[in-house]
Formats: structure tokens, C-alpha cells, sequence
């Protein structure tokens, strides 16, 4: 595909309204496989139901060597209010040097530039080092049940022993006067822990000491008024970004957040039970706790963690579920590769910068790879026009958008290093 090609092609992809969970998702994954149809690429639809399917393709290197490459995104997306936009939420439209419309930020804009990067591998099996996967999947944005952990469970040999390239990286920040790209390595670990307590039950009026509601309080009180004290998991990626910027203290406040989001594990309530009537003194109260923590933490720390501060109170705690972490170490020679071929690329694109790696914000479907041991790196080259600071309001909110200049920029990159890693001699 030529620029011209994948800019009009995000832009449709961009006018197919594929919110979560609505027939929008399947006429996505349609227009995927008729651009790929025209490319000669063959497809599969994976669906846990067929009217939401999730897309993949594959070009098979004729004599394989190394592990596969997968380029993973999702193409479902979260709705927006048209009253508070300025251009329409499915417009697509190129204005005033912005493509405008929901996902051109989360995903679809990654979407192209990897099918941009897949495009120009069709046909090149022989001199391909490794098959490489386009996998474009939905229901991201409402959990994945449907998407990427059904895929997974559909073709789970899909997952282990890959180079995937995936969300939540390639966005630009100044910090301290100097601009970096940022390049995510890794994801914290998430567990959900049911933290209860029970007392004598009664009416309202008539308030006792044995309440459930007061002992879960003193609970809750003694672990959020100690929450610095859940030390654990690997700092490895703070120490990395301290390392690179030189200092503790950076002047980006988003810069700021992500460099502290790297080193501290936190606790969040996610919701509570408290009683059904106001009149009545409940029997049991219970809250759902998630711990976001910091890669290679065990759960047997997190409970340890709770006992100590629980010590002597009656209340009680279930871990409900674990997903860990994951993180590629600046150690790894993979990842320093990698680097040294995204600060090439970006720079002989016209950012100049350095790469600053970064764990992921949140849980993204990379987590399904990167617990199975695969290396996971989130990165969607965007121009310092399109910084973090800049964008990160948009994602999930009001006027998303892109310059037409940093989404051309990111195809360019991702097409560069790809061809890098999938080509004999890295040839594009």
C-alpha cells in the first residue's frame, strides 16, 4: 500500500462507527479483510459469536528461523457525545491538518500503520525470517471475553514465543528540555482480592458496637494509611527511565505521573456492599480491592501484605483473581535492539529524540501474550504535535484526533522496523 492508500483507509476505517459490542465490530472486521483480500492475503474470522468476529492473517516465511512476529490492535471503540464534539465522533474528516473521529488514537491509528508495515511483506515470503501475524480484534474496550482471550483460547499456540507490537506506547514527551518517545516494555500485574467482615445485624435506629460496616472501616483504614508499605515486584523499568532522563524530577507532569506509575504498586476500591435499606444494620459488609503492582510480584506477597495489616481486626480477605505482569528488561539485547532501531526510524523520520521506555498505564491485550512468556513493546510512532500530555485527555474523551503528519509519520516507523526484524538482512 502507498501513503495515499492507508491514509484513505484509516479514514473509512475511522467512519465505521465499531463501538463495543454493536454491529459496528463486524463491519470493521469486514472492511480489514476486504483491503487484505486485495492485497492477496488470505483471512480467518475467530468469534466466540459469529456476529463478533475478531480478524487474522498471516504471511508464512518459507524457511523460518525466528520466533513470529504478531502486530496486534483492537478496533472496537468507546461511543462519544456528538454535543461536545467538534466534528463529528465518526467523521473521519481531515481538518486543518487532523484526521478527527474515535479510535484515532485508540486503535485503529495503530491498526493501519501495521497493516501498512504487513502490506509491504506480502509476497516476500522467501526473504522473511520469521511469519508474521496481523490480528486485529474487538471487545478490548469491554474486557476482551470476546476478543483476545478468546483468541487465545481458540489458538493458544499463537501466544508463546512471539515479538508482538501492541498499544500504549509511541507517544512523545518533553521532559527536562529534551523529547523522548516513549516505548512500553511491560504491564503491572492485577489482583482482586474480596476483603469482608461480619457483625450482628439490626435496625438503624438502634446502633450497636458490633458492627460489620466499622470493623471493614478500621480494615480499609489501616491498609490505604499503609499502602507505601506494599514493596514488591521489579523496579527495573523506573530505574531505566530515571537513568535515561538523568534525574528524579521531571518537569512533565504527565512525565512525572508515568515515571512515578512506574516505581509504586496502589491500591483501589473497585466496589462495595454495604446493606440494602437504610434502616438496616447489615450483617456483612464487603468490598472488592485491586492491587495494580509492579511486574514479577507473587500473590503470596499481596497476602502477606494483608495479613500483617489485618492483624488483630476481624476482617476477612479471598483473593478472586491474579493476572501478572510482565516486563523486557533494557538488559535484554532484544530490547536494546529494538531501541537502537526506533531512535534509527524516528530520527531518520524527523523526531529527534530518544526512546524512553515505559510499563503500560493499564491493562491492555498485550497481557495475554506477556504472561505467556512473549515479548510485548507498545508503540504507535506519533510526532511531538501529538505528545502524551496533548493526547491523553482525547483518549476516551471529546475531539479525538491525529495529525495527518504523525499518523504518516508512525507508518513510516513501524514500517521501517518491522521490515527490520521480519526481512533477511532487514531490508524494507
Amino acid at each position: 500500500m502507498e501513503e495515499k492508500q492507508i491514509q484513505q483507509a484509516f479514514q473509512e476505517l475511522i467512519r465505521i462507527p465499531s463501538v463495543t459490542g454493536t454491529p459496528g465490530e463486524e463491519q470493521a472486521c469486514a472492511y480489514l479483510e476486504q483491503l487484505l483480500s486485495q492485497m492477496g492475503v488470505a483471512t480467518r474470522r475467530i468469534c466466540r459469536v459469529p456476529e463478533r468476529p475478531n480478524l487474522l492473517a498471516v504471511i508464512r516465511a518459507e524457511h523460518p528461523r525466528l520466533e513470529p512476529v504478531v502486530l496486534i490492535s483492537h478496533i472496537d471503540v468507546v461511543d462519544g457525545d456528538p454535543a461536545k464534539w467538534s466534528h463529528g465522533v465518526f467523521s473521519g474528516e481531515l481538518d486543518q491538518g487532523r484526521i478527527w473521529g474515535r479510535g484515532t488514537l485508540d486503535t485503529k491509528q495503530l491498526t493501519m500503520m501495521e497493516l501498512y508495515a504487513f502490506s509491504h511483506l506480502v509476497g516476500r515470503e522467501k526473504e522473511l525470517t520469521r511469519d508474521v501475524y496481523f490480528l486485529a480484534t474487538i471487545d478490548e474496550e469491554g474486557g476482551s471475553a470476546y476478543g483476545m482471550e478468546y483468541v487465545k483460547q481458540a489458538c493458544p499456540e499463537l501466544f508463546r514465543n512471539a515479538v508482538v507490537f501492541n498499544e500504549g506506547g509511541g507517544f512523545p514527551l518533553h521532559i527536562n528540555g529534551r523529547d523522548y518517545m516513549m516505548l512500553t516494555v511491560g504491564e503491572k500485574a492485577v489482583c482482586k482480592v474480596r476483603l469482608w467482615a461480619e457483625g450482628t445485624p439490626g435496625h438503624a435506629s438502634a446502633p450497636h458496637g458490633d458492627q460489620a460496616m466499622l470493623k471493614l472501616a478500621k480494615g480499609l483504614e489501616r491498609i490505604f494509611a499503609h499502602e507505601d508499605r506494599l514493596t514488591c515486584g521489579s523496579r527495573q523499568t523506573y530505574e531505566t527511565m530515571r537513568s535515561i532522563v538523568g534525574s528524579d524530577v521531571w518537569d512533565n507532569p504527565v512525565g512525572a505521573d508515568i515515571f512515578g506509575y512506574a516505581g509504586q504498586n496502589s491500591i483501589g476500591m473497585r466496589n462495595y456492599r454495604i446493606g440494602q435499606r437504610s434502616n438496616v444494620i447489615p450483617g456483612v459488609a464487603e468490598t472488592v480491592l485491586e492491587f495494580k503492582v509492579l511486574p514479577e510480584t507473587k500473590v503470596s506477597e499481596i497476602t502477606d501484605f494483608l495479613d500483617r495489616e489485618l492483624a488483630g481486626l476481624e476482617v476477612a480477605y479471598q483473593v478472586l483473581s491474579y493476572e501478572p505482569g510482565f516486563e523486557s528488561r533494557l538488559d535484554n539485547s532484544r530490547l536494546q535492539e529494538l531501541v537502537s532501531q526506533l531512535n534509527e526510524a524516528c530520527t531518520a523520520n524527523g523526531f529527534s529524540g530518544q526512546v524512553l521506555p515505559m510499563l503500560a498505564l493499564g491493562r491492555t491485550d498485550g497481557r495475554f501474550f506477556g504472561m505467556e512468556g512473549s515479548m510485548v513493546y507498545g508503540c504507535s510512532p506519533l510526532l511531538m504535535g501529538d505528545s502524551f500530555d496533548v493526547v491523553l485527555p482525547k483518549v476516551h474523551g471529546n475531539n479525538e484526533s491525529i495529525l495527518q503528519a504523525s499518523f504518516l509519520f508512525g507508518c513510516r516507523v513501524l514500517d521501517a522496523i518491522i521490515g527490520r526484524n521480519c526481512l533477511t538482512g532487514g531490508e524494507q
